[in-house]
């Protein structure tokens, strides 16, 4: 591929309004396994000898939440995020310690309660994956009614309003639909969305495309193949054959197709081996880039933020999801779960990265 317009965007990008994102802030422990088959032996020879401690594995503590990690992400490409978050005072002092110093924390409700999340980074079968183990504290109910008068006006003002990691959050169909009524009331910002894996959390999905996607309130949908499963499910009166798609990557385009098609979003689509930005029956997609991944955690986070920003500088869908890829690819192969800058994605877009043979394989034949 050719990206050479958008290497001259990145080198001298146009200024944007900030983005405003939320309302989730997780205190992220990783623990980097090999092979999750050896993993789940060791944890079942400790259990039988009555317990013991595990060694061998890697750990770090990092930032987390979807908005976090997101504004984080922006933040390392010159752009400044604003981000409304929920936690508690000693929360809000993690943040503090585990962020940037330049990442905007004035709209942190401290009268919440921490949220936190162990990570298992594993090999199975074939691919790295993340297994995530979570108290979600305070981002569980975060409502509509949690947002202040200075949260409204700081909305006003902005470029595009994102809602992410509503997985988590009991109230999330409400919240979405009075947050983006009122942007859509009072400004011209873009609205946009990534529910997050809802699995725990399945009631969450039928309002939600109902009520606020299928009502023309979510310009554009960010999701992975898990996610557009779940949504096609819920259009389909739960019909269990779209909730089986995960392993059958030629259904993955289908599924996001079905869903634009029926409620009228534009659906940015990431997964392992490919990324599409797909509105009704047009679709724009690139094979994923080929690099190691050290961690995966967050891997969606990273990918949303080159997508907002994209977004942002109003990008052709094809640029834009190169973008978000190459961010994404940049962050999975750091092994401290960093996020690039933009002269490392400049960098790493010169040297003609390496796309996956499966992915590129696989949109030949969509």
């Amino acid at each position: 591929m050719d990206y050479a317009h958008l290497i001259s965007i990145l080198e001298n990008p146009p200024a944007v309004r900030y983005p405003v994102i939320l309302p989730d802030f997780f205190v992220d422990h990783f623990v980097t396994l090999s092979k999750y088959e050896d993993f789940l032996k060791s944890l079942d020879d400790l259990a039988k000898q009555g317990g013991g401690n595990l060694m061998g594995s890697e750990q770090f503590i990092r930032r987390g939440g979807n908005c976090v990690n997101t504004a984080s992400a922006l933040l390392a490409l010159g752009l400044e995020a604003k981000m409304i978050v929920t936690t508690d005072e000693y929360g809000a002092s993690l943040l503090d310690a585990l962020t940037l110093p330049g990442l905007d924390k004035s709209h942190v409700h401290r009268d919440g309660r921490l949220s936190s999340t162990v990570s298992l980074e594993a090999e199975f079968q074939g691919r790295r994956i993340n297994l995530m183990i979570s108290d979600s504290g305070s981002a569980s109910s975060f409502g509509f009614d949690s947002l202040t008068d200075s949260d409204f006006e700081l909305i006003r003002s902005c470029g595009l309003v994102a809602l992410v990691n509503l997985n988590h959050n009991h109230k999330g169909p409400d919240l979405a639909r009075g947050l983006f009524e009122q942007v859509k009331k009072t400004s011209s910002s873009i609205t946009f969305m990534d529910m997050g894996d809802p699995s725990s959390n399945p009631e969450l999905v039928i309002p939600l495309v109902k009520d606020v996607i299928a009502e023309g309130l979510v310009d554009v949908l960010g999701a992975n193949e898990n996610e557009v499963g779940w949504l096609a499910w819920a259009l389909t009166g739960k019909d269990d054959r779209w909730r089986a798609i995960v392993s059958h990557p030629k259904k993955w385009i289908a599924a996001a197709k079905k869903v634009s098609q029926e409620t009228g979003v534009k659906i940015d689509l990431h997964t392992p081996l490919f990324s599409a930005a797909v509105n009704s029956d047009e679709v724009n997609a690139v094979p994923s880039f080929q690099v190691e991944s050290k961690v995966v955690c967050g891997a969606g986070d990273a990918w949303n933020a080159g997508d907002i920003y994209g977004l942002l500088l109003a990008l052709s869908s094809s640029d834009r999801i190169v973008l978000a890829s190459a961010i994404a690819a940049l962050y999975v192969s750091s092994p401290t779960a960093s996020h690039p800058s933009r002269q490392e994605l400049i960098t790493f877009l010169n040297e003609k990265p390496t796309v996956s043979r499966d992915g590129n394989k696989l949109l030949m034949h969509c």
